[in-house]
C-alpha cells in the first residue's frame, strides 16, 4: 500500500551515490601573466671593514646639526627651552592657607578662626569651579575650612557652657 500523500519514484532513473573526496587547498590567485624567475644577486664583498655600531658609511647621509639655524633665523625644531605657562592657582592658594591658618587659630584660641575657616571653604569651592588644575590647593582649602568649622563649633559649645555653668552658679553670702 501506498501513501497517498508521498510523492512517487516511479519514472526517475536509480543513480548510486558518489564517494566522499578528500578536501582540497584552493587555488592561488592569478594576477596576470606569470614572471620569469629571475637569477639570484651575485654576492660582492664590502669594499672596506667597518664596524657595524655606528661608524658612518658612504650610502648614508651625515647627521644633521641639532644647532644650525634654519634659513630665516627661526630654530629648526621649535624652541628647546620654552616656558611653560602655568595655570592660575591663587584663589586656591589663599584658601589653603586660610583654612591651615583657621584650624590654627581655632585649635588654639578657643575657636575664633572661624571667619579663616569660612574664607577657607568659600575660596576652596571658587577654586574648584575656575581652577581645576589646582585640585591639590583647593581640596585642601575645602577639607582644613570645614575642619576649622567643626573645631570652632565645638569651642563654641565649650564656651556656652562656661558661661551658663558660671552663670547658674551664682556668688553666695553665706
Amino acid at each position: 500500500m501506498t501513501d497517498p500523500n508521498t510523492p512517487s519514484t516511479e519514472g526517475t532513473p536509480s543513480v548510486p551515490p558518489l564517494p566522499p573526496t578528500a578536501p582540497s587547498a584552493p587555488a592561488a590567485p592569478s594576477y596576470g601573466a606569470p614572471s620569469a624567475p629571475s637569477a639570484p644577486p651575485a654576492y660582492t664583498p664590502p669594499a672596506e671593514s667597518t664596524p657595524s655600531y655606528g661608524a658612518p658609511s658612504y650610502q648614508q647621509a651625515p647627521p644633521a646639526n641639532p644647532y644650525a639655524q634654519a634659513p630665516n633665523g627661526a630654530a629648526p625644531y621649535g624652541q628647546p627651552y620654552s616656558p611653560v605657562a602655568a595655570a592660575p592657582k591663587t584663589l586656591s592658594l589663599i584658601g589653603m592657607i586660610a583654612g591651615i591658618v583657621g584650624v590654627v587659630i581655632s585649635l588654639f584660641s578657643g575657636g575664633f578662626g572661624l571667619i579663616f575657616s569660612i574664607g577657607a571653604v568659600v575660596l576652596g569651592f571658587l577654586g574648584k569651579k575656575r581652577e581645576p588644575a589646582a585640585k591639590g590647593f583647593w581640596l585642601t582649602a575645602i577639607i582644613t575650612g570645614f575642619a576649622g568649622i567643626g573645631i570652632s563649633v565645638i569651642w563654641g559649645i565649650v564656651w556656652v557652657l562656661i558661661f551658663v555653668s558660671a552663670a547658674s552658679s551664682g556668688y553666695s553670702s553665706y
